[in-house]
């Protein structure tokens, strides 16, 4: 038995001197490597084992001791895995613990704290090598006390990720906030930013956590800043740090809230921004507001009511409603909330008026599938405690959505198969903002639905009837190779989704129908060609068209200079002329990137060369703030000692529009038998995105992947 104890206990001191040596040495470094880093990161994976592990033996330790059939082996084998893990999440911790970012006063207790439980799990684990009655009677003891300080190491350990009152934040009485009613009583940083950033940053940027060495806690921690300077530049939210990283793509390591925690909506940081140009008053209220002000309906939101609960309506009020010819069901058993439904197809004036018998107990309202019209619906807008309301199938349109502008607690809102139009639902919804609207079947386009959904962070559903049609109608057929550059010749083929489709086809514009051209084999095409195909089953819709226009490259260039290199992103200016076109995921490797600048490159054909065209391949994706160019000016020069020329421009996006999906779109500018020996192509970049935009003044992109001349 000694042997094993001396065995067992000289590998944990070599595993504790370990630990003590890495402190040591990798604490004196001037900069830490990057695989302790990297290593660190396992910290927050392994942590659980020894917790695990301790908890399963405890168990097994108590019901042994209760069958009077104790597992000693087993006991043994838990608690070495236990002590050889627990020493291992100690070094992983220091090692996460060098990336900075934590308060030094809570992290150094949560370090001791695992360091004290390392050893006391050790100790437990020496105890039961240990055959002595007096060692025996000392294990449960033990067990209790690891037990209390891998709690507190725990406690300590939470506080450091999820701030102070991680633990007991829903164990305590919530603090009733103070009643604020109207608009102009709130204060702007204590009433509304203070609760947006305690919701959305305060998890990463607090007195334990304090990532960027920034804390937005307070006052004094915000005008602070962090190791990046100063957060806000009070006056000027457009150079504050604050406000910049809100707005950046969510791919960019420097866009806060990090990719996967919760994103500020559009309303939060214009809030912020308001806030900071305003003056990052930190104790004044919001001020006057003009009567229409967007800000005013967005601070609603922010208002606090002193409600009293809803009462429950009598039973003579309910019979009415009944009578009238409506369904009535309690929202729970004795709850005063109601749940309405009218039962029949012919609805008159007088029914909907009625309802306002029960307009504080109403929650849900059901006039679906009705003879429904804005001529009865004025009665809506009594109804304040409204959450759902089905109009669905009714005559309704923009007017009766103006008799429920007031309903803020309107949750989901049905619309289907109604008069209402793009016009009338956005006007709506700068007073409310359901969670979900259905309006297919309606007068609001599909452009229109995705804009305002992505404007005001809700879901409106548009697309069933379509998707409904879409299922019995053919996909679109698939042609390989996708490049439609070729410099000699190309061989096309053509696939459908579709057992036995027939692939029809044609290379002279027109549209294909039941009697072009049937597809059986390759294709070869030697010449600029426009292809279009389609694919025609019977009882099958036909498939839409599918249009793709290859290029015979004549010129294809080999030498060139360009001004402005690629962003080093998105790098590498031979991706301009290698006859590879790239996808509408901007990180295939395929395009290159110019942020706030033009692309400016000369092109040496070698000798003089008739050009007829000259095209460019750009991508737009306004989320990641890639804007098409705004311009493509083309001049030629005969040879070195001739002077350029300019040959033609094309304007090409000098009003952007805010498109919500990636799209790609070729130009091309006609220069009608242009002979030069040098081409100087400048593709203009927009500069700064544009007001529309939520980074409104900050550069924008220009991604190109092909240029080419034909």
């Amino acid at each position: 038995m000694n042997n094993i104890l001396k065995k067992y206990g000289v590998t944990i001191l070599l595993l504790f001197a370990l630990l003590i040596i890495i402190v040591a040495k990798i604490g004196n470094l001037d900069k830490t490597p990057k695989v302790v880093l990297v290593l660190g990161r396992f910290h927050l994976l392994l942590l659980h084992l020894p917790i695990g592990a301790l908890l399963i033996t405890f168990f097994l330790d108590i019901i042994g001791r209760i069958k009077k059939d104790y597992p000693s082996q087993i006991i043994k084998y838990a608690l070495g895995f236990t002590v050889f893990f627990a020493i291992i999440t100690c070094i992983l911790g220091y090692f996460l613990s060098l990336q900075g970012g934590y308060g030094e006063r809570i992290l150094n207790i949560h370090f001791w704290t695992a360091m004290v439980t390392a050893l006391l799990a050790s100790a437990l684990f020496i105890l039961s090598l240990m055959t002595s009655r007096k060692a025996k009677r000392m294990v449960l003891p033990f067990f209790i006390i690891t037990f209390i300080s891998i709690s507190v190491t725990g406690h300590y350990g939470s506080i450091l990720t999820h701030g102070e009152n991680f633990l007991t934040e829903y164990v305590s009485i919530s603090e009733k906030l103070e009643t604020v009613e109207v608009v102009d009583s709130l204060k702007l940083y204590e009433n509304v930013i203070a609760r947006i950033l305690d919701d959305k940053c305060i998890q990463c940027h607090n007195a334990t956590k304090t990532k960027g060495k920034l804390s937005l806690i307070s006052k004094e921690t915000i005008l602070k800043g962090g190791e990046s300077g100063e957060a806000i530049i009070i006056g000027n939210a457009e150079e504050s740090l604050l406000y910049n990283q809100l707005l950046l793509p969510e791919s960019d390591k420097k866009h806060m809230p990090p990719k996967g925690k919760p994103q500020l909506t559009t309303d939060e940081k214009l809030l912020i921004k308001h806030w900071i140009d305003g003056g990052a008053d930190f104790e004044g209220y919001i001020g006057n507001l003009s009567k229409n002000d967007t800000l005013k309906n967005i601070l609603k939101k922010y208002l606090v009511f002193d409600k009293t609960p809803i009462k429950k309506a009598s039973v003579y009020d309910i019979d009415q409603i009944k009578g009238a010819g409506f369904m009535v069901k309690e929202m729970g058993v004795g709850a005063p909330e109601l749940s309405i439904k009218y039962n029949q197809k012919e609805i008159e004036k007088s029914a909907v008026k009625k309802l306002s018998n029960l307009k504080d107990q109403i929650v849900e309202l059901d006039l679906s599938n009705t003879n429904l019209s804005d001529n009865m619906t004025s009665t809506l807008r009594k109804l304040e405690n409204l959450k759902m309301l089905r109009l669905d199938n009714t005559k309704i349109s923009d007017k009766t959505l103006q008799y429920i502008t007031n309903l803020e607690h309107l949750e989901t809102l049905n619309l289907f198969n109604t008069s209402i139009t793009d016009n009338g639902l956005e006007t709506l919804l700068k007073s409310v903002k359901p969670k979900h609207i259905y309006c297919w079947k309606s007068n609001v386009g599909k452009e229109t639905s995705l804009r305002l959904q992505k404007t005001y962070n809700i879901e409106i559903h548009n697309g069933i009837n379509n998707d409904f049609v879409e299922e019995t109608k053919l996909k679109l057929p698939t042609i390989t190779p996708n490049n439609t550059f070729f410099t000699d010749s190309i061989t096309l083929n053509f696939t459908s989704n579709l057992k036995n489709a027939e692939l029809r086809y044609t290379l002279n514009g027109e549209i294909p129908d039941s009697t072009s051209v049937l597809y059986s084999e390759g294709i070869k095409i030697t010449e600029n060609t426009n292809l279009k195909v389609k694919a025609f089953k019977k009882g099958w819709l036909p498939s839409d068209v599918l249009e793709r226009d290859f290029f015979k490259i004549k010129h294809q260039v080999t030498n060139y200079i360009i001004k402005n290199k690629p962003d080093p992103r998105y790098p590498n200016a031979n991706k301009l002329f290698d006859l590879e076109e790239g996808s509408t995921a901007f990180r295939d490797g395929k395009w290159t990137g110019y942020l706030g600048y033009d692309v400016d490159t000369t092109i040496d054909l070698g000798s003089e060369k008739v050009v007829n065209n000259i095209s460019i391949n750009c991508l737009e994706n306004v989320g990641n703030w890639i804007l098409f160019p705004t311009k493509m000016i083309v001049y030629a020069s005969l040879n070195k000692e001739a002077e350029f020329e300019k040959v033609g421009e094309l304007i090409l996006n000098e009003n952007p529009k805010n498109n919500t999906e990636s799209s790609i779109k070729r130009f091309t500018l006609n220069i009608n038998n242009t002979e030069a020996q040098f081409f100087k192509i400048i593709i203009k970049n927009l500069g700064v995105l544009p007001t529309w935009h939520e980074g409104a003044g900050n550069a924008s992109w220009v991604f190109v992947d092909e240029i080419f001349l034909w």
